[in-house]
């Protein structure tokens, strides 16, 4: 979170110790006003620049307007992640928390002036809390987990309903549970993303000038991640992506952000074949969807971009590793993750900060090329409808 935001929302919370009784006044006032007006309008706070939290809210979204198709959701959301929600037919708004870096309090304003009924935060930070508070939403309700920063434990009060976060609980399931407290009894966490219209032209243009066919099979790989220490390593990925070229004759699409491109080079040019190996570096988080549904599978380690595989239906090979997999790891079929040795624990998880360092890299390096091999192996296997149950290793 930027600095002055940061600042501003500790200001706010030791200033509304002061002022509470006027702000629950106007709360009230508010309630009273909007109790007869028959609309439901919902200020949705997921985490605000994880790709992969933000996919994993996206069965809320549906549900929401399922209960209720005539109601206006907003999603509060960072520059970064947006365009993954962009196109999503379930968002009636989407507010770009940087637009307000320099007009902090003009947000606070805009909040008001929507007359939201409900501020729902699945990331429980305290700078929801405050926007919903100075925001006068009648309906505050906020997620709240054991181990939290003090920011959020001094404003926890603003929020009038609070969940209490089961440590390691499936989020998808534990957020749908959540909007009970709207009447909203739902069990579907099947997640969704939606392409951009009229990208087809881009995309044609991109595998005609890579000489890719429809008869092809593509392998969609990650290299990277927004923690590094999820990395699995590039030495490691590229002996991967030679032997699943020389095993099955797939072409290997490597997919990342601009700052990635220098990498993917790199990579490429080691694997000596550009044909086979491909440069799918560059295309926005919005653009990404239309690109990937274009795979026939998808290799990566636990981050944003396989989730998006997942709410596209890909098969795919999870290199979880550090990664705790109850909270956020894709689950279904034509998945196979890829856990370390039962001996090493895992070390990141979704509300915490990560642990020790060197037992994350210890995770890491336990995964071989051989069993991701195998695990892919496996996944075709599945796909061809054969006998061979998915398997967590």
């Amino acid at each position: 979170m930027h600095r002055i935001t940061v600042f501003y929302t500790r200001v706010l919370i030791l200033l509304s110790f002061i002022v509470f009784p006027i702000v629950f006044f106007l709360i009230w006032l508010r309630k009273n006003e909007e109790k007869n007006s028959g609309k439901i309008k919902i200020l949705l706070v997921p985490q605000l620049t994880r790709i992969g939290d933000i996919v994993c809210s996206t069965p809320v979204f549906r549900a929401i307007k399922e209960k209720y198709p005539n109601s206006h959701v907003t999603v509060l959301s960072s520059l970064n992640a947006c365009g993954i929600i962009k196109n999503n037919p379930r968002i009636d708004e989407i507010i770009i928390i940087e637009d307000w870096q320099n007009d902090f309090f003009g947000l606070f304003k805009k909040i008001r002036d929507e007359h939201f009924n409900w501020g729902i935060s699945f990331s429980g930070s305290a700078l929801s809390s405050v926007l919903f508070f100075y925001g006068l939403i009648p309906n505050r309700l906020k997620i709240v987990r054991n181990k939290r920063p003090l920011a959020e434990i001094f404003s926890d009060w603003m929020c009038g309903v609070k969940e209490k976060y089961a440590e390691l609980s499936y989020l998808p399931i534990f957020y749908l549970k959540m909007l009970r407290h709207l009447g909203i009894h739902s069990s579907n966490d099947r997640k969704e993303v939606f392409c951009r219209q009229n990208l087809e032209e881009k995309i044609n243009s991109f595998l005609k000038r890579e000489n890719i066919s429809l008869d092809d099979k593509l392998v969609g790989v990650s290299l990277t991640a927004g923690n590094k220490i999820k990395e699995w390593g590039d030495d490691k990925f590229e002996s991967l992506c030679r032997e699943i070229n020389k095993k099955y004759g797939m072409k290997i699409v490597f997919i990342g952000s601009l700052y990635d491109k220098a990498r993917v080079g790199a990579m490429i040019e080691k694997l000596g074949d550009k044909n086979n190996f491909i440069n799918g570096v560059g295309f926005s988080v919005e653009e990404l969807p239309d690109l990937m549904r274009r795979l026939s599978f998808f290799i990566a380690v636990d981050t944003g971009p396989i989730h998006i595989a997942h709410a596209l239906g890909i098969p795919l090979v999870d290199i979880l590793g550090p990664v705790n997999d109850i909270e956020l790891t894709p689950k279904g079929d034509a998945i196979v993750i890829l856990k370390p040795l039962r001996s090493i624990p895992p070390t990141i998880f979704a509300f915490q900060e990560a642990l020790d360092r060197e037992l994350t890299k210890k995770s890491m390096d336990s995964i071989t090329v051989a069993q991701v091999l195998d695990a892919f192996d496996r996944l075709i296997k599945q796909i061809q409808g054969l006998r061979t149950p998915l398997a967590v290793v």
